[in-house]
C-alpha cells in the first residue's frame, strides 16, 4: 500500500467513523499536510557513525545540514474517537524511532523531516512511507517496505532497497550503487563514471543511466526486453549489472535521444 492510498484509506475510515460517532462534535478527518510543525533535536551517540532511522506509518524526508545534532520536523494530527492518538521520537543510542502512538479508535495522519550531521552515515528502515533524501555525500542506506524510494543529488556509497514502491536516484555522482525491488519500476541516472552499479528488479522495468563512457555490463530480462546502449568493455573494470525478472531491462548513455 503507498502512501497516498494509505491516506485515502485513513480518510474514508475517519468518515465512517464520523457517520458512526456523532458525539465526535467538530472533528474531521485528519491531514498531516495542514498540521502545525513540531521541532526536536537530539545528540547523537559519541562514537556514532551511522544514525538509523526506524520510521512506521509516515512519509520521511532527510537532508544533510550543517549542525552537530540530529533535528527531527514533524507534522502530526489525530482525532481520537474512544481511544487515543500520539507520535514517538524515540532517540537511543544511535537509533532514532519515528511513528504514530494511536490506540484504539482513532484516525492518525503523520509526516517527518529529519536533519542529520553533514558527513554522517545514514541507515533508513521504513515500514509504510514514502522516502526522500537530497545533497547526501555520506553513505546512505534506504530499505522501504510499502513505499517510494526517492534520493537526488548524492555522491555516497548508495544502497537502496524498495518492497511494494518504485525507486528513483537521480543526479548521483556515486561510485558505487546497489538497487533491488521487488514491486515497483527502479530507475539509476548517474552524473559521474561509477566503479559498480547493480540494479535488479523482481516485477517492474530497470533502467541506468550512465555517463559516456565504456562499461562491463551484464544484462538480462526473463520476461521482458534487455536493451544495452552504452560502449561496452568486455575486460574493463567499470561493471554494471542490471537484471529484471518481469519487465524490461535498459542501460543507456546519460542524454542520448530517446
Amino acid at each position: 500500500m503507498t502512501t497516498e492510498t494509505r491516506r485515502s484509506t485513513v480518510r474514508a475510515l475517519c468518515a465512517v467513523a464520523l457517520a458512526v460517532v456523532v458525539t465526535a462534535g467538530a472533528a474531521g478527518c485528519v491531514d498531516a499536510e495542514d498540521a502545525t510543525p513540531e521541532h526536536r533535536s537530539f545528540r547523537v551517540g559519541e562514537g556514532v557513525r551511522t544514525l538509523t532511522v526506524e520510521v512506521d506509518d509516515s512519509p520521511l524526508e532527510l537532508v544533510p545540514a550543517d549542525r552537530a545534532d540530529v533535528r527531527v520536523t514533524r507534522w502530526f494530527a489525530g482525532v481520537a474517537y474512544g481511544g487515543s492518538t500520539g507520535a514517538k521520537w524515540s532517540p537511543k543510542g544511535g537509533t532514532l524511532a519515528l511513528g504514530p502512538d494511536c490506540k484504539g479508535p482513532a484516525s492518525c495522519d503523520l509526516r517527518h523531516r529529519v536533519e542529520v550531521p553533514r558527513g554522517m552515515a545514514v541507515r533508513v528502515e521504513s515500514d509504510n512511507g514514502d522516502v526522500t533524501a537530497r545533497g547526501f555525500r555520506s553513505a546512505l542506506t534506504i530499505a522501504a517496505d510499502n513505499g517510494k524510494v526517492r534520493v537526488r543529488d548524492s555522491s555516497g556509497p548508495l544502497e537502496l532497497s524498495g518492497d511494494n514502491g518504485s525507486v528513483e536516484a537521480t543526479g548521483i555522482g556515486s561510485r558505487r550503487v546497489t538497487a533491488e525491488v521487488d514491486n515497483g519500476g527502479l530507475k539509476l541516472a548517474l552524473t559521474r563514471v561509477p566503479e559498480r552499479v547493480e540494479a535488479r528488479g523482481h516485477n517492474g522495468s530497470v533502467t541506468v543511466e550512465l555517463p559516456r563512457a565504456a562499461y562491463r555490463v551484464d544484462a538480462g530480462a526473463d520476461n521482458g526486453r534487455a536493451r544495452v546502449e552504452v560502449p561496452r568493455d568486455d575486460s574493463g573494470e567499470r561493471t554494471v549489472s542490471a537484471h529484471s525478472d518481469n519487465g524490461d531491462v535498459t542501460v543507456r548513455t546519460a542524454g542520448a535521444a530517446r
